[in-house]
């Protein structure tokens, strides 16, 4: 007698199902098995390479929504760091590296392991173990980062793919933007709900809770996504969306005071501009730049943004003065130690410290040195700068090989935009949108120069 597989599965999964129900009545905790159950089905059908793809795009995601995808009350425990484990693992258990691909990005491999090896060695020195672990845990989810643009961002498909995710979410960031500049309402996580300012009440933060991190959050990403809107299959949509996406830009940058971040999209702006409209670019430069002056300067609308432009870059001596002053105490905490640092994830505290004129091992407080470069030194020694920057060198070594490519410049921007939210922002390390587009733009590059190879 044939047996209907199909029906005898039904059966079973609504036996469990029962038995769980059963369970349920006696201990509500029993309901925990259910999304495992789920997870063990979903597991058993679906092929794990499937998986594996599927959970990049979550976990790029989770990435950029951060805190907005967390067990409510617990914001520190994303779905993304819950989900980095279960990654990892899966990409071990299908077995199916493409090693010829990975073998380009051997380079990177062994300098952020060096890199991160060497905040592990700093712990045996550091004055906070606690403090250190954390730092390291970052490093770690920056190598995680890495290792999984390499091993998915190998294909035209690939970049398409998150060429139009990083548009979409992008576009939603700005709408987000517009709407807390005109109502003064922000997401419940914004920064700008707890610091008080005179411009506070207005300043757009998108889905993160700092206003400055907001800005370079756009400016890093305003290449990809005027990129892809200006390769739209119908032109003059593309064109008009591309249009209206960059006035808004500017505006959202503008509002949040943010100098580096307004410096960022300008130079972002202006080279798109040129790379894709070429010599016409010159002559509709030339014929619009005194239009648009005039219309700024004879606008309320326009003054309003002048001004904001003026006071950020005239009236912020404070702001700067400090910073300067915590430059020096961060080359005081390099020289103190000899270039060898004082530990993974100590410079805070200890800057914090030199601030305050005495140590109170009882507080918990610490100045980050908004310098990612000297805090690095700082932290893990010279030796451990000499392995993060060379990351970077080599990037731009690598950019000059992509020369046959129109599509050069989408690299050097998020290069650039880096590079200013690396001495704009307190700290870049937990920053992860920043470490995945670097990782991007090295795929980037290297999927563009074996294509220009390829040709030849």
């Amino acid at each position: 007698m044939n047996i209907d597989k199909v029906s005898f599965k039904r059966i079973g999964y609504m036996a469990i199902g029962v038995g769980v129900g059963l369970l349920g009545a006696v201990s509500p905790w029993a309901y925990v098995i259910i999304p495992l159950l789920c997870v063990g089905i979903v597991v058993y059908h679906l092929d794990i390479k499937k998986m594996v793809e599927i959970l990049f795009w979550v976990v790029v995601v989770a990435m950029f929504l951060g805190a907005y995808l967390s067990i409510p009350g617990h914001e520190n425990i994303y779905l993304f760091r819950l989900l980095l484990p279960v990654h990892v693992f899966l990409i071990l258990v299908s077995q199916e590296f493409d090693t010829e691909n990975l073998k380009k990005y051997q380079v990177y491999f062994i300098l952020l392991l060096l890199y991160f090896v060497t905040s592990i060695i700093s712990l045996c020195w550091a004055g906070s173990v606690t403090l250190g672990i954390r730092y390291c845990y970052f490093i770690f989810e920056i190598c995680y980062l890495f290792f999984i643009c390499f091993y998915h961002l190998n294909s035209e498909k690939q970049f398409t793919r998150l060429f139009r995710l990083i548009t979409v979410f992008f576009s939603l960031n700005l709408c987000v933007g517009i709407l807390e500049i005109l109502l003064g309402w922000h997401l419940p996580l914004s920064g700008s709900n707890v610091y008080i300012t005179n411009t506070s009440q207005f300043q757009p933060t998108g889905f993160l809770f700092n206003t400055n991190d907001y800005a370079l959050l756009l400016a890093i990403l305003y290449p990809v996504a005027a990129n892809n809107l200006l390769a739209f299959k119908h032109r003059n949509l593309g064109l008009i969306l591309y249009i209206v996406v960059t006035f808004m830009t500017i505006y959202v940058v503008v509002s949040t005071y943010s100098r580096i971040g307004m410096l960022a999209v300008g130079v972002s702006v202006m080279t798109i501009f040129f790379c894709h409209f070429k010599e016409k670019g010159v002559f509709l430069f030339l014929i619009q730049a005194p239009i648009f002056l005039l219309l700024t300067l004879l606008s309320s609308f326009g003054k309003s943004l002048m001004d904001i432009v003026h006071s950020s870059f005239t009236e912020k001596g404070t702001s700067t003065s400090a910073r300067e002053h915590l430059y020096e105490l961060l080359i005081q905490i390099i020289k103190d130690s000899h270039f060898i640092g004082i530990g993974a994830g100590n410079v805070p505290r200890k800057l914090n410290t030199l601030m305050v004129g005495y140590v109170d091992f009882s507080s918990e407080a610490y100045v980050t040195g908004h310098n990612f470069w000297l805090e690095t030194i700082g932290n893990i020694s010279f030796i451990g700068f000499i392995f993060c920057i060379s990351i970077f060198i080599i990037y731009i070594i690598q950019l000059f090989y992509m020369k046959g490519s129109s599509k050069w410049h989408i690299p050097l921007l998020i290069w650039i935009s880096f590079m200013g939210a690396s001495i704009a922002l307190s700290t870049i390390l937990e920053k992860r949108f920043l470490w995945f587009m670097i990782a991007f733009g090295i795929c980037f590059i290297n999927y563009h120069c074996k294509k220009e190879i390829q040709n030849e």
